[in-house]
C-alpha cells in the first residue's frame, strides 16, 4: 500500500546529503507514491547521484528532472508540482530527512479531514553525526488551526513539513530568492484555504534556521525579502495599510532578535 503523496526535493549542489534525504522517503512504514527529484543546474556531480538513486530504488517510483541552468528553488519545485500525478505534494529540502511514521501520520490526518488544503509539522535540529533517535509518534494528533494573523506574525510553517493538496492553484514566487515558502502560505491562506500544524516532530534539520548556511545565512537579504513579502501583500489587498505598518515595524524587530542570536551563538563557538 502507497500514500497518495509526491514528495518534491529540489536540489543544488546536494550530492553529499540528499541520499540521506531519499533514504528517510524510502524508509517510511506508509510509503509514498512517487519521489520527484529536480537538479537545478548543480554543474556538479548532484544529477550523477540522483540518477544513481533513480537505477537503486527504481524508475518507477523516483522521477528525475534536469534544469539546463540554474532557476532558484521556486523554480524546481514548481516544475515538480507541475507533473506531480498524485493527490497531495510533500516537500522535503535536500538536506534534510524524515521520522519513518511522518507520511502515514500527517497523510491519514490529511485524509480524514479533506477541508485541510495545508498542514505541518513540527521539526527538529541534530547535528549531522547524531544517530537519530525516531520515538514512536502517537496515533492521538492534536491540530493547531493557523488563522490570518497568526501566520502573518510567524512562518509557522517549515517547508520539511509541509503536506497539501495538489490541487492548490498558487505557485512559489521566482523573483523572491528568500521566503518563497512563507509568501506562498500566506497566499494560500489568504485565498480563505485552512490550514493547521500538527503536534509532533518528524522533521529532521541539520543546520539552525537561519545564520548558518544556505539561504537563510545572509540576514540583511532575508529581512529585505520578508519586507518584500509584506509590500506584495499590501499591493495585492491582502492586507491594509495599517496592518503593513504593524508587520514592517514587526519584521524589523525580529531581524535585530536574529542578528543578536547570532551574535551570542558566535561568542559561545570562540569560547
Amino acid at each position: 500500500m502507497m500514500a497518495s503523496v509526491s514528495v518534491i526535493i529540489p536540489c543544488y549542489r546536494s550530492s553529499g546529503t540528499v541520499r540521506r534525504a531519499v533514504d528517510s522517503v524510502a524508509k517510511q512504514t506508509l510509503r509514498p507514491a512517487e519521489v520527484i527529484l529536480v537538479d537545478d543546474g548543480s554543474g556538479d556531480d548532484t544529477l550523477r547521484v540522483l540518477q544513481q538513486l533513480q537505477d537503486d530504488y527504481g524508475k518507477d517510483w523516483i522521477k528525475v528532472i534536469a534544469l539546463e541552468k540554474n532557476c532558484g528553488v521556486s523554480v524546481a519545485r514548481n516544475v515538480a508540482w507541475d507533473i506531480a500525478s498524485h493527490d497531495y505534494i510533500a516537500f522535503l529540502d535536500s538536506d534534510d530527512a524524515w521520522h519513518p511514521e511522518k507520511i502515514a501520520r500527517q497523510y491519514a490526518w490529511m485524509v480524514k479531514h479533506p477541508e485541510i488544503m495545508l498542514s505541518g509539522h513540527h521539526s527538529l535540529v541534530n547535528k549531522p553525526d547524531v544517530r537519530l533517535n525516531h520515538e514512536t509518534i502517537s496515533e492521538n494528533i492534536e491540530a493547531n488551526f493557523i488563522s490570518k494573523n497568526k501566520l502573518l506574525f510567524s512562518n509557522v510553517f517549515c517547508t520539511s513539513s509541509v503536506m497539501m493538496k495538489r490541487s492548490i492553484k498558487e505557485r512559489f514566487c521566482p523573483s523572491l530568492k528568500y521566503c518563497q515558502d512563507y509568501l506562498l502560505w500566506l497566499e494560500i491562506v489568504l485565498n480563505g484555504n485552512q490550514s493547521a500544524v500538527l503536534n509532533f516532530r518528524a522533521t529532521y534539520s541539520f543546520k539552525s534556521p537561519f545564520g548558518e548556511s544556505g539561504l537563510t545565512k545572509n540576514l540583511l537579504n532575508l529581512k529585505a525579502d520578508i519586507s518584500d513579502i509584506y509590500r506584495r501583500l499590501w499591493k495585492s489587498g491582502y492586507i491594509n495599510l495599517f496592518e503593513w505598518s504593524i508587520l514592517s515595524i514587526w519584521s524589523l524587530a525580529k531581524h535585530y532578535r536574529r542578528v543578536y542570536i547570532c551574535h551570542q551563538d558566535k561568542q559561545i563557538l570562540s569560547t
